[in-house]
């Protein structure tokens, strides 16, 4: 059906819309979501144990909004450039994992 699917898109007249959207998460278990951060920062960008905790904090005291920009955000999406971020605590509730 779509033999030059390069071309096609080429020729698309393309407006510089922005757009904005909202994910609301409840961190359950920080640990855990530090471990997926950090471990993030060493699969993909090849980060040290000294360069994870610079960035993202102690495993006993994540920064839990570093952690959850690391695995929220991608490095680049395609045709889009990132204008802003911005991450807000709700609630400061504590709880116990596992």
């Amino acid at each position: 059906m779509f033999t030059d699917t390069d071309d096609a898109v080429n020729m698309i007249e393309v407006s510089d819309r922005e757009f904005e959207f909202t994910l609301k998460l409840r961190v359950e278990c920080p640990n855990t979501l530090w471990k997926a951060a950090a471990h993030h920062c060493m699969n993909i960008f090849d980060y040290s144990r000294d360069d994870i905790i610079d960035l993202i904090g102690p495993a006993e005291d994540p920064s839990i909004e570093d952690c959850l920009l690391m695995l929220a955000l991608p490095a680049r999406m395609a045709g889009c450039t990132m204008l802003s971020t911005a991450i807000d605590a709700a609630g400061a509730a504590k709880g116990i994992c596992g």
